[in-house]
C-alpha cells in the first residue's frame, strides 16, 4: 500500500497518537496536535519569522516535562499581551490569556498569588515586556515570583509598523529613524540581573535544541525566570537594516533563512557571561556584529511565595502570643453610670506618643470600661518633630459623629500644638500642658482652666523621656473622669512594650495623683 494511502487510523497505533474527539481541529499525526489550537491556524506570522520555531521550542519542553518529570499541563497557564508575540496565547492549547499591552506580566502576578500551584509563563514581545510593561518585568524580577518570562525580541515594534522599540540597536534604522536610531537599547539579561532575578539566558531560533534545552531548566527553575529568544522581525527590521536586505524584492539578496544565517554567525555561546557583558553588539552601519548567548545566571533562591509563607509563619506566631494576651485580660465591671459625649484634643509633635495617648484612652473607654468611642489622628509630613494631634470621641451612647465638635478638654505637650488647638476648645474647658514645654501667649485664652506639670522632665526623673505621654494620661484620667483609673492602667499596659511597662505605670500614678491634688482632693 502506498505511503500516501494509509489512514489515520491505521496510523494511530504504531505511533502512540491519539485523536482528538470529533469536531476538533486533527492534522493527523503532527507531535504537537494535543497542544495547539489548530481551529485557529495558519497562524498571522509573517514568511522568515521566527515566532513559529519559539513557539515549537516552548511546546517541545512542555511535553518532555510532562512526559519526564510528570507535569500535570492542566496547571501550566500562558499569558500574553499585545504584538506579534502576543498572538502565541491563542494558539496554545492550555490554559492561556491574551491581555492588555504591557500588562501580561502584573496579570501572570495574579494567577500565581492566587493558585501558588499553577505554573505560570509569560510569553511575549519585547515591545510589551520591556516597553510599555518595563515596569512590570523589573519588579516581578524584584519579587523573585515564581514565574517564567519568555521575551520574543524581534527589535521593533512589528505588528504597529516596524517604528523603534526598546532594544532596537543603536544605529540600526527603522520606519521612525531612517537614518539610524539615536537611542541605546536595553540589554535584557542586564536589566532582568539588576531587577533581581534568579535565572536567564538568551538564545536565537536558529539554535532550537539548545533552546528548549534551556526551557526546560527555566520552566523548572524556582523563583523568576528570563529566557530572551532573538528572532528578528523579517518583514520590517530585516527590510529596513543591510543583514536584512535579502527580503527586499528589489534587492534578492538573501531570503528566508539565509537572513537568520547573519544572526547565527554573529553569536557567541558565552555560558555564565555577566549580564552586563551580555549585551547585542553592533559595528558602525548598525549591523549586528556580535549576540552573547547561552544560560548567564542560574542562582536558586527563595522565591516570593516562599518569603510570603516564612512571613506569614512568623505573623501567625504573633497573633498566637496576641491572642493569649487577649484572653489573658483582666476582666474590668465597666462604668455604670451615664457618661455624656466628652471629646478631648491631644496635641504635640512626632515622637511624643500623641497618637498612642490618644488610642489608649479609647481603648481604656472601650474595652475595659465599655463605652463607646472614635479615634481619629492627623501629624505633618515628618516623622519626628513636626505637628502631631489626636481627637477621641467618648459616650455612654452610640456617636453618630466620630470627629470634634466641641471639645471641653485638650492634652497639649508642645507649644505649637497650644496655638494650633487651644482655640478650638469650648469655653470653660480644661487644657492640660506639660509646662516644661509649652509656653502660653500672654494673651491666651482666659476662660478655661488651665494646669500645667512638667511630664516630660518628670519622666527623665523615672527612667524614660518617652513615659511623658503617660504623665499627662494620669492628670487627664484623675481631672475629667471620662475613663476609670483602672481602665487607663490596663489599657496603658496594654499598649506599651512591656519593657517599659514599670516606668510608664509610674508616670501615669504620678500624674493621677498630681491631678487630684490640683483639684484640692
Amino acid at each position: 500500500m502506498a505511503e500516501e494511502e494509509i489512514s489515520n487510523e491505521e496510523r494511530q497505533p504504531s505511533s502512540g497518537h491519539q485523536l482528538p474527539e470529533q469536531g476538533d481541529w486533527v492534522t493527523g499525526l503532527h507531535p504537537m496536535d494535543g497542544l495547539l489550537r489548530g481551529e485557529r491556524l495558519p497562524h498571522i506570522w509573517c514568511q522568515g519569522c521566527g515566532l513559529g520555531t519559539a513557539l515549537t521550542t516552548f511546546l517541545g519542553a512542555l511535553q518532555w516535562l510532562e512526559k519526564h518529570q510528570g507535569w500535570d499541563l492542566d496547571k501550566v497557564c500562558v499569558v500574553s499581551g499585545i504584538g506579534c508575540t502576543g498572538r502565541v496565547a491563542g494558539y496554545i492549547r492550555l490554559d492561556s490569556f491574551h491581555t492588555t499591552h504591557g500588562r501580561a506580566i502584573p496579570f501572570a502576578t495574579g494567577l500565581k498569588l492566587a493558585n501558588p500551584e499553577l505554573k505560570v509563563v509569560v510569553f511575549s514581545g519585547d515591545g510589551d515586556i520591556a516597553g510599555i510593561g518595563g515596569n512590570h518585568f523589573i519588579h516581578a524580577a524584584r519579587r523573585n515570583l515564581d514565574i517564567t518570562v519568555i521575551c520574543v525580541n524581534n527589535f521593533n515594534y512589528g505588528m504597529t509598523g516596524g517604528q523603534v522599540g526598546p532594544t532596537t540597536p543603536h544605529g540600526a534604522r527603522a520606519v521612525t529613524t531612517p537614518y539610524g536610531n539615536f537611542e541605546y537599547p536595553f540589554n535584557l539579561p542586564y536589566l532582568a540581573a539588576a531587577g533581581g532575578a534568579s535565572f536567564m539566558a538568551r538564545w536565537t531560533v536558529l539554535h532550537v535544541r539548545r533552546l528548549e534545552w534551556t526551557l526546560r531548566e527555566a520552566l523548572g527553575h524556582p523563583g523568576f525566570s528570563f529566557v530572551e529568544i532573538i528572532a528578528p522581525c523579517s518583514t520590517s527590521y530585516a527590510r529596513w537594516n543591510p543583514d536584512g536586505w535579502g527580503l527586499d524584492p528589489q534587492k534578492l539578496r538573501r531570503r528566508g533563512l539565509e537572513v537568520m544565517k547573519h544572526y547565527q554567525k554573529v553569536g557567541k555561546i558565552a555560558h555564565g557571561t555577566h549580564p552586563k557583558d551580555a549585551a547585542v553588539k553592533v559595528d558602525g552601519r548598525g549591523v549586528i556584529s556580535e549576540i552573547p548567548e547561552g544560560i548567564f545566571i542560574d542562582e536558586p533562591k527563595p522565591d516570593l511565595q516562599a518569603s510570603v509563607d516564612q512571613i506569614t509563619s512568623i505573623a501567625k506566631e504573633r497573633w498566637r502570643a496576641a491572642q493569649n494576651a487577649l484572653d489573658a485580660r483582666p476582666p474590668l465591671p465597666g462604668r455604670s453610670d451615664f457618661v455624656p459625649r466628652t471629646e478631648v484634643q491631644l496635641g504635640g509633635f512626632g515622637g511624643q506618643g500623641i497618637m498612642s495617648a490618644g488610642r489608649i484612652i479609647g481603648q481604656a473607654a472601650t474595652i475595659y470600661d465599655k463605652l463607646q468611642a472614635c479615634f481619629t489622628q492627623s501629624y505633618g509630613p515628618e516623622a519626628r518633630g513636626g505637628a502631631a494631634g489626636s481627637q477621641v470621641v467618648i459616650a455612654s451612647d452610640p456617636i453618630h459623629h466620630p470627629h470634634l465638635i466641641e471639645p471641653t478638654s485638650a492634652i497639649i505637650m508642645s507649644t505649637e500644638a497650644c496655638r494650633k488647638y487651644v482655640r478650638k476648645l469650648a469655653a470653660g474647658g480644661t487644657l492640660l500642658i506639660d509646662d516644661g514645654l509649652v509656653t502660653l501667649a500672654e494673651d491666651h485664652r482666659r476662660d478655661l482652666k488651665t494646669y500645667g506639670v512638667p511630664a516630660t522632665r518628670m519622666a527623665e526623673e523615672f527612667g524614660n523621656v518617652r513615659a511623658a505621654n503617660a504623665v499627662m494620661l494620669g492628670l487627664w484620667t484623675a481631672m475629667i473622669k471620662a475613663v476609670s483609673r483602672a481602665a487607663m492602667r490596663q489599657s496603658l499596659a496594654d499598649e506599651v512594650p512591656p519593657k517599659t511597662l514599670g516606668v510608664n505605670l509610674k508616670a501615669f500614678d504620678f500624674g493621677y495623683a498630681k491631678g487630684l491634688q490640683l483639684q484640692g482632693r
